[in-house]
């Protein structure tokens, strides 16, 4: 559960082991929000509460770990600064923080935690590339993102917040700070933070075409693509679904007014 990377044989992407999790990990996500289908604003609070003092603390964990097997040499390989790890500093925002500060990290949770914790669940590009499912980094990751994709559902659904062009400018400001702050920081001592330096492990050889060809074009393309395919993706999602409901309206209102008029 604590070995070294690469000395067992890794979970790897699409395996068997890595559907069962991603199945585990989705009925999970569903048990959570169904157990949640009656939180009001104060539980969603301590709920936020509850998972920024225990995810902080797993990422501690997590840290240590990293310099107790000497993979710490690279800043990357530890220091928190990823798109997904924006989660936590969304999650101490919501939890402690008011007026915009509190809508920075808000407009996170609703526009970047749904797509950036499904998408890791579905293509787990880091841990279980390296470790077995059972391996203490691969749990942590795994619950990690399912977290994310259930506080996101969560804020949206019990809170009943809407992907408007105000939390937009909110969720632009918040992922375009962490990105400025990690182009600088990847400049000036050769990191990979945000992976915006090139693509890790991700089965698109085009990016690494980019990358290694017109890197500028890469970092400025991800750091685009953070900014709207997550916010815009669960907006339309979200547009969608009320079509659905909005059109199930009229039908039913149509029946009902037929069957009126044909006096049944």
């Amino acid at each position: 559960m604590f070995a070294r990377p690469n000395s067992e044989t890794a979970c790897g992407m699409f395996t068997l082991p890595h559907i069962l999790s991603l199945i585990a990990c989705l009925m999970l996500v569903g048990l959570a929000l169904y157990l949640s289908r009656k939180f009001d604003e104060r539980k969603i609070k301590l709920t936020t509460k509850i998972m920024a003092c225990v995810f902080t603390v797993w990422e501690i964990a997590k840290i240590i770990f990293k310099f107790a097997i000497d993979d710490a040499k690279y800043l990357d390989h530890w220091m928190p600064l990823y798109f997904c790890s924006l989660f936590i500093c969304a999650l101490w925002m919501c939890a402690y923080g008011g007026g915009r500060i509190y809508k920075l990290g808000e407009s996170f949770v609703i526009g970047g935690c749904i797509i950036g914790g499904f998408a890791f669940l579905v293509v787990p590009a880091t841990s279980l590339m390296d470790y077995p499912v059972y391996h203490f980094l691969s749990i942590h990751s795994m619950l990690f993102h399912s977290s994310m994709l259930y506080m996101g559902i969560l804020y949206i659904w019990r809170l009943k917040l809407s992907l408007d062009l105000s939390a937009f400018k909110n969720y632009s400001i918040f992922v375009g700070f962490f990105g400025a702050v990690s182009i600088i920081l990847n400049l000036m001592l050769d990191q990979n933070f945000m992976i915006l330096t090139r693509p890790v492990n991700i089965p698109i050889e085009f990016l690494n075409v980019i990358a290694n060809n017109v890197p500028w074009l890469y970092t400025i393309g991800v750091l685009i693509l953070y900014i709207v395919i997550p916010f815009f993706t669960v907006e339309g999602i979200l547009f969608i679904i009320k079509k659905q409901t909005l059109v199930r309206w009229f039908y039913e209102m149509s029946i009902l007014w037929l069957s009126r008029k044909q006096g049944y």
